[in-house]
């Protein structure tokens, strides 16, 4: 029997040597592919970066603790954003880099800590269910609302409603974290404009970027060039046909009274690569920004597309647009009493050159950006800055209530699609 448990003990004796030995030669063969590659100095930084990667920490309670010590706030995402393990933020090692506060890492793998020792803990709200949720919490840690869907298409689940979360980071204007799907740049330093309740204008509003005329010139011509290859009036890319803010039923009726380009699953025509830079910026004067419901702030990659481009946005929506793109570069479908009249104003505009470039001259001023990384920013800001977390009572209450008025004008009335004089006549009553 001793024999026996010594040739047991001399075999796990080898293997063990023998798994050494192949770390020990993977290492050598790593080393050797980089001398020949890099520099000696690329060769330390690539090697720190890669024990930095590895998981040395023996156990869960080592790695938190690790993180603490370091001063690293860690991020929990707990499930997905319409099916992206990484939230749409990108590769994990870029999410906080450049960042103010960049003292943050985050997770996909529920299992790497503790679920109860991350700082945070972010929960898409639409893909939350009444089972999978943390066993265990810390009084120390926020729980995270994300949503970036109106709650008109969108409600909280019922069973989280109450004194679960702690943050919410939504495209809301009053959001703990505003996640927008874009923001607004000064050209000329760099600095958050909107969207902003106390946005400030004034660099267009003043003209003071530009420090001599040629400048400005030089712009206006590059833009006047592509209006110049326009031809046809209203285009719009469209794939959810039945959205409840009923703009299906307004195209339809804008559509007797001016031509429109409908691309994609709802209409006669087909786009399927570089769609606004190809085909809408060269061809269109407009562009239908319609939004698939009327709620506060809801204003998505609709409008975010045609800013980049050298065309006007048509916007249909519930957001104070004035928070959200600089002045006069939209035209807003509901500051006219009908379809009729939009298209007469659109047809105007189309015919007037000078008048239409008027509106793409904000270009000169600001920049147009995805919101994600500022976002992701101001999060790993406040798990630095705030130390003990709030509790949302009633989270329903501050997303969803009185937030769709003109939905429900058109829920609760007979009108198919808003107008001014609609939402005038519901005001009145």
């Amino acid at each position: 029997m001793r024999t026996a448990h010594m040739n047991i003990a001399k075999t796990m004796k080898k293997k063990s040597c023998l798994f050494i030995g192949l770390i020990v030669v993977t290492i050598l063969i790593t080393c050797l592919y980089y001398s020949v590659t890099y520099d000696d100095f690329e060769i330390h930084n690539i090697f720190l970066k890669m024990i930095r990667e590895q998981d040395y920490f023996p156990n869960e309670i080592d790695r938190a603790k690790t993180y603490r010590e370091k001063g690293v706030k860690t991020i929990l995402l707990w499930n997905t954003l319409f099916g992206n393990k990484n939230f749409y933020f990108g590769q994990k090692e870029d999410i906080f880099r450049d960042c103010p506060f960049d003292k943050c890492k985050m997770f996909n793998d529920r299992n790497y800590l503790n679920v109860e020792d991350y700082d945070a803990i972010l929960f898409h709200g639409n893909e939350m269910n009444d089972y999978e949720v943390p066993q265990k919490r810390k009084t120390t840690q926020f729980y995270v609302y994300v949503n970036l869907e109106s709650p008109a298409n969108r409600k909280v689940h019922q069973k989280y409603q109450r004194n679960f979360f702690n943050l919410t980071m939504t495209y809301r204007l009053d959001s703990d974290i505003l996640w927008t799907y874009m923001i607004v740049e000064d050209v000329k330093n760099g600095e958050f404009v909107a969207p902003s309740k106390d946005v400030d204008w004034s660099a267009f509003q003043n003209h003071t970027i530009f420090a001599n005329a040629g400048d400005a010139e030089e712009v206006s011509s590059a833009i006047l060039d592509t209006i110049r290859g326009k031809s046809k009036p209203v285009s719009w890319l469209v794939s959810n046909c039945y959205a409840k803010s009923g703009r299906l039923e307004y195209v339809k009726e804008l559509s007797k009274h001016i031509d429109v380009d409908v691309y994609g699953k709802c209409g006669e025509f087909s786009c399927y690569h570089n769609c606004f830079k190809d085909v809408i910026e060269t061809n269109y004067f407009f562009y239908l920004s319609f939004e698939n419901s009327f709620c506060d702030d809801y204003v998505t990659e609709k409008l975010t597309n045609p800013l980049r481009h050298n065309v006007i946005p048509v916007v249909y929506g519930s957001a104070n647009y004035s928070r959200f793109a600089p002045p006069n570069s939209y035209v807003n479908a509901l500051d006219f009493e009908s379809p009729k009249e939009l298209a007469a104003y659109l047809k105007y505009l189309s015919q007037d050159l000078q008048r239409y470039q008027s509106f793409l001259q904000w270009k000169k001023y600001y920049r147009v950006k995805g919101g994600t990384k500022r976002a992701v920013c101001i999060l790993c800001e406040m798990l630095h800055k705030q130390k003990k977390p709030k509790l949302y009572s009633d989270l329903s209450d501050w997303y969803a209530k009185d937030k769709c008025t003109i939905q429900t004008f058109l829920k609760n009335g007979t009108d198919k699609y808003a107008t001014k004089r609609m939402i005038m006549n519901h005001e009145q009553k």
